[in-house]
């Protein structure tokens, strides 16, 4: 398809090196004498096809355009911007001119990263299996750029970190650049990890690499070495319509997600106690489909400082030598660990930097009975054993459920507490391999089958009086009986 250039990206055309042959190459020399311009950058071999473009570029401008107006004038402008104690960049797009899709393709990639294959977790992404490094390189034409400036997302886009992630702003071949180190997640985490953003501000585009581990003169190998292809296919900017259209959308979204973050009050008829049969609160689906008929039976619960081996053998816990033994101190107790603590908004939203925390866990002891009550199996044999630890809001005899989370692990090779599931399973019916993972939380029962287990939780122990048992926590979806319980909480602490 034939692409029409305006002034402004002839000058920009211009300004690159090109890979062409000696006798055109001097003709190009002599238009650039006439234009005052240096030639800058680099083009690779895939855009020799455009030369012809080039060539009539050059003798239209030389031809009497005007230069000055038009090389004042950037496609994108990308400028870093400190706000406080945050840098972002202040991004504008010029829609006069037009965007075109780019193409980006990494000539260097360090040795053990491999690309992810599709319908995989790295599909898109390229993983270190050795080392669990990851690299991501993302781009966005001018169109896409525009679009997220009109929506006001420029800052969430460009980082928007404090002043002290900003490592460096320097240029690879004619394009701004900046290198950030953005903050571990975990406090004794040893890693340090290196984004780094490019700006092409005659072209139009940002190109992005994320890793999670690579060192700095690795990730300029990276940059140095992306062969990016500004194509002759156009793309279309946003209408106004089309931009206050997804932003009302937004809004409307926010609105809903704000009002399920925020608490619910939860009723008596959510809260059962110890010894009582628990069954299934919803309905059937329209089409006449019934949910599973799991009956639970919370038999007895014990706080306990340590667990003699003797009655907890290391083989029933989910991974002893790699999660749990580094948490132990000499007399079997836990040792402290740290978490993050968020302020949170009225909306559930957090606000403001986290407050690191040093605190102590239990060991939370259930004895559990559970009942098939199907009478045929409809969604397979496979049967949920443990319930989720889950903790309330508390206020005064009232609970309330929210979505939330004020609390985050912030050691590294914390695992004790991660998403509520039990560290111990007294009757995992397969120890091996991968399918020890599935079979620490599900077993297979037939119609009228039973089981009695133990399960054994950690929980920290400031916030074990708004610790419960949540059962049926993944019937999301079923009809709820009128006046019914949709949630079923067992308290933890008696």
């Amino acid at each position: 398809m034939k692409r029409t250039y305006t002034d402004q990206e002839m000058i920009r055309i211009l300004k690159q090196e090109l890979v062409i042959p000696d006798k055109v190459d001097q003709g190009m020399q002599d238009a650039y004498k006439k234009l005052g311009i240096k030639r800058s950058g680099k083009i690779s071999f895939a855009r020799k096809h455009r030369m012809w473009h080039v060539l009539a570029a050059a003798a239209v401008i030389a031809a009497g355009s005007s230069i000055v107006v038009v090389a004042a004038n950037k496609f994108l402008s990308a400028n870093l911007v400190k706000e406080k104690d945050s840098v972002a960049y202040e991004l504008a797009i010029d829609r006069g001119q037009t965007a075109h899709k780019i193409e980006v393709t990494p000539t260097y990639i360090p040795a053990g990263y491999e690309l992810g294959a599709e319908n995989t977790p790295y599909a898109g992404k390229w993983h270190n299996q050795e080392t669990g490094g990851t690299l991501v390189i993302s781009s966005m034409n001018a169109a896409e750029l525009d679009e997220q400036i009109r929506l006001g997302n420029a800052k969430q886009l460009t980082h928007g970190m404090k002043e002290k992630n900003l490592v460096e702003e320097l240029e690879l071949n004619g394009t701004k650049a900046a290198l950030f180190m953005p903050d571990s997640a975990f406090v004794d985490s040893t890693e340090e990890r290196l984004d780094m953003m490019l700006f092409n501000e005659d072209e139009g585009y940002l190109v992005t690499i994320y890793n999670s581990s690579l060192p700095k003169d690795e990730v300029m190998k990276i940059a140095r070495g992306l062969d990016i292809q500004v194509l002759d296919s156009t793309v279309s900017y946003k209408t106004d319509a089309e931009i206050n259209s997804i932003l009302a959308e937004q809004e409307a979204s926010q609105k809903q997600l704000q009002a399920e973050m925020a608490p619910h009050a939860l009723a008596e008829n959510n809260f059962f106690s110890v010894g009582t049969e628990l069954k299934v609160p919803f309905l059937p689906a329209e089409d006449g489909t019934k949910p599973e008929d799991i009956r639970y039976t919370v038999e007895s619960v014990e706080v306990k400082d340590r667990l003699p081996a003797s009655e907890y053998p290391a083989e029933n816990f989910h991974d002893y030598d790699g999660e749990m033994a580094a948490w132990l101190n000499e007399d079997g107790t836990l040792k402290p660990h740290e978490r993050y603590k968020y302020t949170l908004n009225p909306d559930g939203s957090e606000s403001g930097d986290p407050v690191v925390e040093t605190v102590n866990s239990k060991f939370v002891v259930v004895n559990m009975k559970l009942k098939n009550n199907n009478e045929v199996n409809q969604f397979g044999d496979d049967v949920m054993v443990c319930p989720l630890i889950e903790y309330l809001t508390v206020d005064g005899n009232a609970y309330s459920k929210s979505y939330t989370k004020e609390y985050r692990r912030a050691n590294e090779d914390y695992h004790l507490q991660i998403d509520g599931f039990p560290v111990y399973f007294d009757k995992m019916y397969n120890t091996e391999g991968t399918k020890r993972a599935k079979s620490f939380h599900f077993v297979p029962m037939q119609p009228g089958e039973e089981l009695e287990y133990t399960l054994v939780y950690v929980v920290d122990e400031d916030r074990l009086d708004n610790a419960f048992f949540h059962f049926y926590s993944g019937y999301g979806g079923w009809p709820v009986p009128e006046g019914g319980n949709e949630f079923v909480y067992v308290k933890v602490q008696q």
